[in-house]
């Protein structure tokens, strides 16, 4: 049977986001095998989803790098897709010498690869692609089959198992009962003040929600501020992305930042709640009413910044008002 490889390193959100895509690749090509190519950590995100053959995962080494382009190279593959779009991806994806390459249209990638679309398009207005379709818009290039933007997210026993010790661990009672917190985020700018999550998590805790606060590696001096003043809250121990996905899918509901684990609450069904400031809700907030937002009205809002000289537009978000709107959300959109 023929092979089709599908690029997608990282993150943990842009991963999940993926998903539709790689669907859609496997849907327009039901003779040919779909190997996935992600890093380590994110493989069993994928792993166990029915339309993957094959997740290949790998370091973010040199080393790594060539040991999978040859040998993705001896699967002949007829098309290659990379859903990244770096120095990285691109060379794995010429690399592998497919019959056809497909890719964005970056700036320094166009040399990669035999058919590109645009990375993004733009609406009239303020009016913007969500991530998935920009996906899935070029699997269908390549051709794929238009599928729904339903995020996919495969769980193991193992991790299900995993999960239950956590939230024991983290003196959780009862999940379904808890909302997940994630105050921190990959991008400085896309952070509300800690004290502005602190005021969020108090606010919680007094409506009757446990909260568990979950954060990622190098996030533990933030985490450690949010505990002086809100002792209540329960934290998430270090976990691998397959136990984290398990603890979410078991959640009420998760708020906070516009971040990674909200897209795998969008995979579970979980609802959820993010404030925006440099990122754009059209691009990244999952679509459905459970999935709500509160967005800076700032005129450079959405400028996509990781760094801002005067950056005050999610310090400029009310805490107070950002816990009303919260617990509106959820009394909408969460069952207990």
């Amino acid at each position: 049977m023929s092979a089709i490889v599908a690029i997608r390193l990282r993150a943990m959100g842009d991963v999940v986001l993926t998903t539709p895509a790689l669907a859609s690749l496997a849907a327009g090509h039901p003779d040919a095998e779909l190997h996935v190519v992600t890093e380590s950590r994110f493989a069993p995100l994928l792993n166990g989803l029915p339309f993957i053959h094959k997740v290949w995962g790998m370091e973010r080494s040199t080393s790594s790098t060539l040991q999978t382009g040859l040998a993705l190279r001896r699967l002949a593959p007829k098309t290659v897709v990379d859903f990244f779009g770096n120095s990285r991806s691109a060379f794995i994806a010429r690399l592998a010498v497919a019959g056809r390459v497909f890719g964005y249209a970056l700036r320094g990638r166009e040399h990669a690869y035999d058919v590109t679309v645009p990375r993004e398009l733009r609406g009239p207005g303020d009016a913007r692609e969500h991530a998935s379709a920009v996906h899935l818009r070029l699997a269908c290039a390549a051709g794929g089959a238009e599928v729904p933007l339903t995020p996919r997210v495969a769980l193991d026993p193992a991790a299900v198992a995993q999960a239950h010790a956590l939230l024991a661990s983290a003196g959780v009672r009862d999940a379904a009962r808890t909302v997940g917190l994630v105050a921190a985020g990959s991008w400085p700018t896309k952070m509300w003040p800690v004290s502005h999550s602190t005021v969020l998590a108090r606010e919680l805790m007094a409506a009757g929600h446990e909260v568990l606060v979950i954060a990622g590696p190098g996030e533990e001096a933030l985490t450690r501020r949010l505990l002086e003043h809100a002792a209540s809250v329960r934290v998430l121990p270090p976990c691998g992305v397959a136990a984290l996905a398990a603890v979410i899918a078991k959640l009420r509901a998760v708020v906070g930042t516009d971040s990674g684990p909200r897209h795998l609450a969008a995979a579970f069904g979980v609802p959820s709640f993010a404030w925006f400031g440099p990122t754009h809700p059209a691009t990244w907030n999952p679509p459905g009413a459970m999935h709500g937002f509160w967005r800076t009205s700032l005129p450079c809002r959405g400028c996509d910044l990781t760094r801002c000289p005067h950056w005050n537009c999610l310090p400029g978000l009310d805490p107070a008002q950002g816990a009303a709107l919260v617990l509106a959300h959820l009394a909408a959109h969460a069952c207990a």
